[in-house]
């Protein structure tokens, strides 16, 4: 098996959008949003996680017959981390000036 440990320095990361690192099993993408920026209604095959390394972001989830209930609205600031099922339709806007990572899990087949 092949040794894939890898090391990132996240403070070095300018991009709007990088994707940090990515192999069979997940993919890591950086995010860079300015306040009302974000990422627009969308699905996942797969798990995710959405970690909020520095500002505030707001993400919703649809679920069947309940759009956009209030129990369907996660508000992260800095530090905090939400995992979730993200075949669930969801988006994400910031509330501030934020750095975003997110991993995504292998397509469930």
């Amino acid at each position: 098996m092949q040794n894939q440990t890898q090391v990132v320095n996240l403070n070095f990361l300018n991009d709007r959008k990088e994707i940090v690192t990515s192999n069979e099993k997940y993919k890591c993408v950086y995010f860079n949003f300015e306040v009302g920026d974000g990422l627009a209604k969308h699905r996942h095959d797969g798990y995710a996680t959405v970690l909020v390394l520095k500002g505030a972001v707001k993400m919703t989830f649809e679920t069947e017959n309940v759009p956009l209930a209030d129990e369907n609205i996660f508000e992260l600031s800095e530090n905090m981390m939400l995992s979730f099922d993200a075949r669930v339709v969801h988006d994400l806007v910031a509330q501030a000036a934020s750095q975003v990572l997110v991993t995504i899990s292998e397509r469930l087949s």
